[in-house]
């Protein structure tokens, strides 16, 4: 075999190695997983690594443990291993060719998985006697039989740790480290793709009572979760839970519920139809970056955390707002003012600042169903833009020029900024104003 993945391979040897040193620290907990593992008890063999601070290397631990057994158990029901001690390309296909007979009966194959199970080596011989397989085939069949059994006990026993799949209705994955979403949302509609090349749509904040979806089953015998945040991503924290009801679904009764938490844990045997959905947060003040926590408790009371997703909470509209609108140097009022043509362009000038800016827009409305952009601006995809700070954005606006046609209009300004806001960037925070003229 080529060494190209040599490197991958000492660091799976040096991790694997490390993890079952560790737990062998420990001889009564090493022996508790061994028969934890050997009863195919993915509660007590989870418990046990978890509280040894070495879940995360499950299967590494479950597949020592399993080329420990499936040693002993081939030695027992093949007996000595026969044949050349050099590779042989040609016994390869002849074993291949051997064990079309065992492939193609399903009933046998099935006794011989029980004979491995039981580590049953009468059976298991009498089986391949039977077969007419060739001795020195034996260990071979039962390493390729037992190493498919480890593949499926490590799949039952290793469990997905709890993980928050969704804040917003954002996928986590779609998060950065610096706490910004990144769309569309899922469902679709309530978030578009980013669009910011140019555009206001991207690196958005979370704000308002935010939905938050995870996954708990992978954990064996779950019996509670709680979700919970921190200014500080340390376990210190200090963490604090997520305690608004959830709504949910009875399937029995076709009824509409909500669930609370019991204390700070919500109890598993309360969900309905929604599994996934595990909190409303309603998100803190002050704005900054904050850390979600998902832990899952088991049925003997070992508790299993996930990782962190970091959250941008933006809570906070745009500030220092004004819109104003001269012409030849006199100031209109915002109701009923009249311009015309000979007193000449508009000056209008509007401010707003966010640290979360999106976009800014002056349009002209009204006449008979009549739309007009008069100036526009969007972040782009700079972060560091924060709109239009005092003094503000000063232009003019030539509305004759323009071929508006001479009728009574609303001048509205607006800035927003991109906040998914309860579940939607339409519900990002928004300031506004309007002057009413008429254009003569």
């Amino acid at each position: 075999m080529a060494d190209e993945s040599i490197d991958e391979r000492l660091e799976e040897i040096e991790q694997t190695a490390r993890a079952a040193l560790a737990l062998a620290e420990d001889p009564e907990a090493f022996l508790r997983a061994l028969e934890a593992f050997r009863a195919e008890d993915g509660e007590r063999f989870q418990s046990e690594l978890s509280r040894a601070g070495l879940l995360q290397h499950c299967h590494r631990i479950c597949r020592w443990f399993c080329s420990k057994h499936c040693v002993f158990v081939c030695r027992k029901l093949a007996g000595p291993i026969e044949g050349e001690a050099e590779f042989d390309p040609k016994e390869v296909l002849e074993f291949t060719r051997a064990v079309r007979v065992i492939g193609a009966d399903r009933d046998l194959i099935a006794a011989l998985i029980k004979a491995v199970d039981d580590v049953d080596a009468d059976t298991f011989q009498q089986l391949l006697k039977r077969a007419q397989l060739d001795t020195r085939y034996w260990h071979q069949l039962c390493h390729w039989l037992c190493g498919v059994k480890c593949r499926y006990v490590c799949r039952k026993l290793c469990p997905f740790l709890p993980s928050i799949t969704k804040v917003g209705l954002i996928p986590a994955t779609h998060i950065s480290p610096a706490g910004y979403g990144a769309g569309p949302s899922a469902p679709p509609g309530l978030t578009p793709p980013d669009s910011f090349s140019p555009g206001s749509m991207g690196h958005h904040p979370f704000g308002g009572l935010t939905n938050i979806q995870g996954s708990i089953f992978g954990v064996a015998n779950v019996e509670a979760y709680k979700v919970e945040y921190s200014p500080n991503p340390t376990p210190a924290g200090p963490w604090t839970p997520i305690l608004n009801p959830v709504a949910d679904f009875d399937l029995a009764t076709l009824t509409d519920y909500s669930r609370s938490p019991v204390g700070d844990w919500f109890v598993v045997a309360d969900m309905g139809l929604y599994k996934t959905d595990l909190a409303n947060w309603s998100t803190p003040a002050p704005d900054g970056l904050y850390y979600l926590k998902l832990t899952a408790r088991n049925t003997a009371a070992v508790e299993f955390e996930s990782g962190l997703v970091p959250i941008l909470v933006d809570n906070t509209p745009p500030s220092d707002f004004t819109f104003t609108v001269t012409q030849n140097g006199e100031k209109l009022p915002c109701c009923g003012s009249k311009v015309e043509k000979q007193g000449g362009p508009l000056e209008i000038t509007i401010s707003g600042e966010d640290a979360n800016f999106g976009a800014l827009s002056v349009s002209l409305r009204g006449g008979c169903n009549a739309s007009y952009p008069v100036f526009s601006k969007s972040y782009n995809g700079n972060v560091l833009d924060t709109g239009a700070p005092l003094p503000g954005i000063t232009f003019t606006y030539d509305p004759w020029a323009a071929g508006v046609e001479a009728c009574c209009y609303v001048l509205e300004a607006a800035v927003v900024d991109r906040v998914i806001n309860s579940n939607t960037v339409y519900g990002a925070h928004q300031v506004s104003s309007v002057h009413s003229i008429t254009i003569a």
